[in-house]
C-alpha cells in the first residue's frame, strides 16, 4: 500500500502550509493539521464517500486557528500531544503512544523543537512504515524555527530539534514518505524549497541544516537563518490550546437585507471617512502604509488587537515566495464565516 494511494494534501499556498487528509481503507478518515474553515476536508471526505473519524495537531500552530474543533462536531476524535494542555475535549497521546485505525497505525513521535509539545506522526500498515507526517520539524530543505516561543528558549528548542531529527526522525528508512505542515511561504520556516513533501533520504543528501557537522553548527545555522513574524503569533497558539469557538455543523443563518438597508448601512459605514486621492501614486500610499508599527519588512500584516479570540483576524500580504497576493491568516467572523 503507498502513500500515495492513502493521502490527500490540501495546500493553502498563501499560508504556506499543508494539511492531509489519509483515507483510512474502511470509510473513515484522518485529518492532520486542519486549518480553520472544516469546508475543504468536509468536501474531499464527501467525494471519496468518508466519514471523519480523526484530527491529529502535530502542535500548538503559532500562524493559524486550527480545525480540529470544528471538526469535532463533526464527528472526529481530536489527537494531540498530552504535553500540550489542550483544553477542549481531546485524546492526549505520549512519545510512542499508537492508535489503531482499523488496518493503519498512527504512532505519535515526540520531536520538541519547533515548539516543546510537538509530535511528528508515523503511519504504520502493520509493522511498515509508510508515511511521516512531521509537522513543523522536518521540512523540505529546512526545518521549522525555534523562536517562536520565548526568545529566551530559542537556542534550547534549537538544541532540541537537533536531538529530535538525529534520533528521532533520520534513523527512519531512507526511502520513507515525508509530509510537513510548514512550506514555502510559511513564517514558521527557516528559508525553504517549494515543494510539499519529500523523503528522509532526500533530506539526508539536500537539506543544508542536516549537513551541520555537530549540533553547535546546526544551532548556527539554523539561528542566523531567522527572520521577523507578525506579532499575532504570540497570540494563537493560546486561541488553540482552549480552542476557538465552534459554528457546529449547522452554519448561522444570515439576515436577508433590502437594497434600501445595504444603502443605508453603506453610508453610514463610510461617513466621516474621506476616499484617498486619487492624485496619490501607488507607491505614495505603500509607503504610507509601511509607517506603521508593523514589523519591518511585513507591513502587509495587520492584525485586530483587544478583540476576543472568536473574531481574531489577520490578513497578510504575501511574502515574494508566495503564489497568492493575500489570505486569511486566523480565524474569520462569525458574519463572514458562512461565505467561507
Amino acid at each position: 500500500m503507498s502513500a500515495g494511494d492513502l493521502i490527500v494534501p490540501l495546500v493553502d499556498e498563501g499560508l504556506g502550509n499543508s494539511s492531509y487528509l489519509i483515507d483510512l481503507g474502511d470509510g473513515r478518515a484522518l485529518v492532520i493539521d486542519p486549518e480553520r474553515d472544516p469546508a475543504p476536508y468536509l468536501r474531499v471526505a464527501e467525494r471519496r464517500g468518508l466519514v471523519l473519524a480523526y484530527s491529529a495537531e502535530t502542535h500548538l500552530h503559532a500562524d493559524f486557528v486550527s480545525g480540529s474543533r470544528e471538526l469535532a462536531t463533526h464527528g472526529a476524535q481530536v489527537l494531540a500531544a498530552a504535553a500540550g494542555h489542550t483544553a477542549f475535549e481531546h485524546r492526549g497521546l505520549d512519545d510512542g503512544e499508537e492508535v489503531n485505525l482499523g488496518g493503519l497505525t498512527l504512532r505519535a513521535l515526540s520531536t520538541p523543537g519547533h515548539t516543546p509539545e510537538h509530535l511528528s506522526y508515523l503511519l504504520l500498515d502493520g509493522v511498515a512504515p509508510i508515511a511521516l507526517f512531521s509537522g513543523g520539524s522536518l521540512l523540505v530543505g529546512a526545518v521549522a524555527r525555534t523562536d517562536l516561543i520565548d526568545p529566551g528558549q530559542t537556542e534550547q528548542l534549537a538544541r532540541a530539534l537537533w536531538r529530535s531529527l538525529h534520533e528521532r526522525v533520520l534513523t527512519l528508512p531512507d526511502d520513507l514518505a515525508v509530509y510537513p505542515t510548514h512550506g514555502a511561504g510559511s513564517f514558521c520556516s527557516a528559508p525553504i524549497s517549494g515543494e510539499r513533501a519529500t523523503t528522509i533520504g532526500a533530506e539526508k543528501a539536500a537539506n543544508a541544516l542536516l549537513t551541520a557537522p555537530d549540533e553547535d553548527a546546526f544551532v548556527k545555522l539554523l539561528l542566523d537563518s531567522l527572520g521577523t513574524y507578525p506579532p499575532y503569533f504570540s497570540r494563537l497558539r493560546e486561541v488553540n490550546r482552549l480552542g476557538p469557538s465552534v459554528f457546529g455543523p449547522e452554519q448561522p443563518k444570515l439576515a436577508q437585507l433590502d437594497a434600501q438597508t445595504v444603502r443605508q448601512r453603506l453610508a453610514s459605514s463610510t461617513s466621516g471617512r474621506s476616499a484617498p486621492s486619487p492624485k496619490r501614486t501607488f507607491r505614495e500610499r505603500s509607503r504610507s502604509s509601511s509607517e506603521t508599527s508593523s514589523p519591518p519588512g511585513w507591513a502587509g500584516w495587520s492584525t485586530s488587537s483587544g478583540r476576543s479570540s472568536s473574531s481574531l483576524t489577520a490578513t497578510r500580504t504575501a511574502p515574494k515566495w508566495c503564489a497568492r497576493p493575500t489570505r486569511s491568516a486566523t480565524n474569520v467572523s462569525r458574519v463572514s464565516w458562512p461565505a467561507a
